[in-house]
């Protein structure tokens, strides 16, 4: 009830403000010019948690935390030297300090009035909590979200965007907010795109996904994505924003592709089917009547050798129908390892003396290039196909068909390493000086039934088979060509697991209790001579004169080697090069590194190399250095005396 006085029937002034203050539904606090309260009101002693006989007459800065308070009252003399009202929502995140040392966020507006006593300032505060904490839902319901989301205002710039939304646009969070949506558009639809936002904000409407046109997104690094929008419109105080669900579906266009693949090599399959009988028919007459005429006794050898070449010819032609009909099934022969350089080589002479007898072929084939699993058919026809194109490429004048095949391991550092299992592989490179290719047509080069030449010159199915090929063998083909600069294809095939003939002195499937040593040396001569004085010491010993090979064997059974030794100075792989790879494998195992080279001490090399040994050196230094190396072997029993 509110209190009267004696002599008037109207209120007491004084009781009026104060019960007026108490029931309004912000923290009031009125400060003096000093900087001291005055006065506070009922929500103010909820606010902050203080009695408000605790808070009159103190400083105002009490109720100010402590990361503020060096700039508090440089704000409030800058506010008495010119005081005029700010209400709430302007300036700075503020913060306001509780009795228990607790943080608070609010919002404050400040009214200066002149009263008897000087100036007073009335400091209306107001809890920001719970808006903070609706805030933050809604910021993690946003941020949540599967979809990109961007909220755009009238003008057409970012207010907001998700995590989502900044991955999708390959943007760092933050860099979205405060940019014209046009910096997401490609620029062939960026010039459009201000009408058809003016259009929509017009009439605005909710927009589903799905709807409208094919769209395209702007990456940051200037490549385009493929996208789905919804549109949502939202009324606020402040005008129209609209909020943008995006969603990229390169993936959803990566499966459509595929199916659509699927669908054409469906077709491919049985077009092969239908054509195969009649072409086995064919070849089944040349066959026939060619091994009749070879009856002919009469025949010259020259004549019979022809003949034979007609036989062998069509034989591979039997064997590429059947091997078509395989692919378009999609059903593999049964693999086993094969060494690629004798089918390369075999493949080679075919085509020399078939469609490239004006070309000059340059062979680079390496023998110790790994067995692939596949059968010799595949590897001729991925031969022959990209030998005729290259022909093909080079013209009647002729020109350079340089074919090359060697070891090669991928790792996570190699360029194709992102695209292969690490590993050894057989790189098969075949490259020409042809007239090579347009970036459209390189694009295209593997699809079924696609081909650059004239009508009538070209099925469209060689590329799309030697690709098909390689696939099955779970490898790689990558094509490098500029048009005026010819055409490489680099062929990545896996080594099969087993290889059809050892390359190493022996087998690391050696048993026993003594200590392994891998012994690496690419002279024969010298890997025996080490390999019998480690043995004759007690060590077992498995001597390899490839380091490609000898990493290759390493990687399948690592845990049964328990020293490396290798010379530096080795073709394709120093040893430096295949002890680093070794221990990345095995980091704790012990690498004894043999160089001729004088220079070469162990501050000179990498921290994976145990001991440096020089050459040249005597069998009692190389058993020495082992000894340093590893524990001693166990003794081997003396052999028995030969009976007399």
């Amino acid at each position: 009830m509110v209190k009267q006085s004696d002599d008037t029937t109207g209120p007491d002034d004084t009781e009026l403000l104060r019960l007026t203050l108490d029931l309004a539904p912000a923290s009031i606090v009125v400060v003096d010019g000093e900087g001291r309260i005055v006065l506070v009101n009922r929500q103010s002693e909820a606010l902050f948690g203080y009695d408000r006989e605790e808070l009159r007459g103190e400083p105002v800065e009490m109720l100010v935390p402590g990361r503020f308070l060096s700039g508090h009252a440089g704000h409030r003399a800058a506010f008495l030297a010119s005081p005029e009202s700010r209400p709430m929502g302007q300036g700075r995140d503020l913060y306001a300090l509780r009795k228990d040392g607790t943080e608070v966020p609010v919002e404050i507006g400040l009214n200066p009035i002149d009263t008897p006593s000087g100036l007073m300032v009335v400091t209306s505060v107001f809890d920001l909590t719970e808006r903070k904490r609706a805030e933050a839902r809604f910021q993690a319901a946003v941020e949540s979200s599967p979809s990109g989301v961007l909220m755009v205002d009238g003008d057409g710039v970012v207010v907001l965007a998700n995590r989502e939304a900044c991955r999708t646009f390959g943007y760092d969070a933050g860099e979205l907010v405060g940019h014209a949506i046009e910096k997401l558009v490609p620029s062939r639809f960026g010039s459009a795109h201000p009408m058809y936002r003016e259009r929509y904000l017009s009439t605005p409407e909710a927009r589903r996904m799905g709807t409208g046109r094919e769209l395209f997104g702007l990456r940051k690094d200037g490549s385009e994505v493929p996208l789905e929008v919804g549109l949502t419109p939202i009324s606020t105080e402040d005008g129209t924003f609209v909020l943008a669900s995006v969603v990229d579906i390169s993936t959803r266009r990566r499966l459509e592709d595929q199916l659509r693949e699927a669908q054409r090599l469906e077709t491919v399959g049985a077009l092969a089917s239908g054509i195969a009988h009649d072409f086995n028919n064919v070849l089944l007459a040349i066959l026939g009547y060619s091994e009749l005429a070879l009856e002919d006794e009469r025949l010259g050898d020259s004549t019979r050798s022809d003949l034979r070449q007609i036989v062998t010819a069509a034989e591979r032609g039997r064997q590429v129908v059947e091997r078509m009909l395989e692919v378009g099934r999609r059903r593999q022969a049964p693999p086993q390892a094969v060494r690629v350089h004798d089918t390369v080589q075999e493949a080679l002479e075919l085509l020399q003396a078939s469609s490239l007898k004006s070309v000059e072929i340059r062979r680079h084939l390496d023998e110790t290039a790994p067995a692939v699993f596949c059968d010799s058919t595949q590897i001729h026809q991925i031969i022959m196909n990209l030998g005729s194109n290259a022909g093909r490429a080079m013209g009647p004048s002729g020109g350079v068909f340089d074919v090359s095949l060697v070891p090669h391991y991928v790792d996570a550092g190699d360029a194709a390493g992102p695209a292969l299992q690490p590993g050894m592989y057989a790189r098969l490179t075949v490259s020409d000086n042809g007239h090579g290719m347009a970036p459209d047509v390189a694009a295209r080069v593997y699809e079924p039934f696609y081909s650059s030449r004239a009508s009538g010159e070209g099925t469209g199915l060689g590329m799309w088979l030697v690709k098909e090929l390689v696939d099955g063998m779970r490898g790689l083909i990558e094509l490098t060509s500029e048009p005026g600069r010819g055409t490489t294809f680099d062929i990545y095939l896996p080594a099969a697991e087993q290889q059809p003939e050892a390359a190493a002195l022996e087998d690391l499937d050696v048993q026993g209790a003594a200590p392994h040593l891998l012994f690496v040396e690419d002279e024969e001569p010298l890997a025996e001579l080490g390999r019998r004085r480690l043995e004759r010491a007690g060590f077992r010993v498995t001597a390899f004169t490839s380091s490609v090979q000898a990493l290759e064997r390493f990687r399948r059974r690592p845990e049964s080697v328990d020293l490396l030794i290798t010379d530096n100075t080795m073709p394709r792989m120093s040893g430096l090069e295949l002890a680093e790879q070794v221990v990345r494998i095995r980091p704790e195992l012990p690498v004894l590194m043999v160089s001729g080279l004088a220079k070469m001490r162990l501050e000179d090399v990498p921290a994976f190399v145990t001991r440096v040994l020089a050459k040249p050196h005597t069998g009692d230094e190389l058993v020495q250095a082992v000894h340093e190396l590893l524990p001693p072997p166990e003794e081997a029993p003396p052999e028995e005396p030969p009976p007399s």
